[in-house]
């Protein structure tokens, strides 16, 4: 199969793929990078609108039999390719395309279930919450201002496939959101135990940031903590999450 050969850091291409290293030319290009065989395998067979690219170098096997798409395709000098295998996985990586979030609209109906706000600024967290949040059926995520860009590598990283199988709104800032007259559900310390914890059938959960934890005005509503042994301070914030979410559709299935 034909592919395009890049030696040079100045190739235009190679430049392109390099500013998809960080969140600016990530945001700018609507571009991200995908990397491990398992999750590139799943976005090209089930997602092949989303394939933009095929990046590999010498002895990896370009074709993807049964990849079910057709894409471009960049074999690159080892020397460059190392610079775009940020995790080192020695497989090809994949270019993916994404659409621009839609804004988040408080006013507008919100959907029965749990609609998840990430306000992570570490993007594995970012992309921790988000598998959980595929996995365990949130109606959609809304991604705070404060939130690391979801397609960051090291959220893509964590992320996988999922980043394509939930609906993300682009959200206000944790200090501006109030969810209208919808419930608000918190992660907090201080919080309910989760284990007796009853959810409504429509509900925000509302993480606060990592460290800061949640701004003063959502401190007031109904929170939630989880059972922890003494002397065990916090769980990552991205933890607490999962374990949150799990207990709800664990809860729904018992209805």
């Amino acid at each position: 199969m034909e592919f395009q050969e890049i030696n040079s850091p100045r190739n235009p291409h190679f430049r392109r793929f390099i500013k998809l290293t960080r969140s600016r030319g990530i945001r700018k290009t609507g571009l991200a990078l995908m990397w491990g065989p398992k999750q590139v395998r799943e976005v090209m067979e089930e997602f092949p609108g989303r394939c933009a690219g095929i990046i590999f170098t010498d002895a990896q096997d370009p074709a993807w039999e049964n990849a079910g798409t057709k894409i471009p395709r960049y074999r690159l000098h080892p020397d460059l390719f190392r610079q775009i295998d940020l995790f080192n996985t020695g497989e090809p990586v994949l270019l993916v395309r994404f659409d621009p979030f839609p804004f988040y609209i408080e006013d507008a109906s919100c959907p029965p279930g749990c609609t998840l706000c990430i306000p992570f600024q570490d993007p594995s967290n970012v992309g921790t919450a988000i598998r959980s949040a595929a996995a365990f059926g949130v109606s959609r995520i809304i991604l705070m201002k404060e939130a690391a860009h979801p397609f960051h590598p090291r959220s893509v990283r964590a992320a996988g496939s999922t980043l394509f199988r939930v609906s993300m709104l682009q959200g206000p800032s944790l200090g501006g959101f109030r969810g209208g007259n919808v419930p608000l559900i918190t992660l907090s310390m201080e919080g309910k135990s989760l284990a007796s914890f009853r959810f409504p059938d429509t509900f925000y959960l509302v993480p606060g940031l990592e460290g800061p934890g949640l701004p003063q005005h959502l401190q007031g509503a109904l929170a939630i903590s989880i059972p922890m042994a003494a002397g065990v301070e916090s769980l990552n914030a991205a933890t607490v999450v999962g374990i949150a979410l799990f207990q709800w559709r664990s809860a729904v299935g018992r209805a």
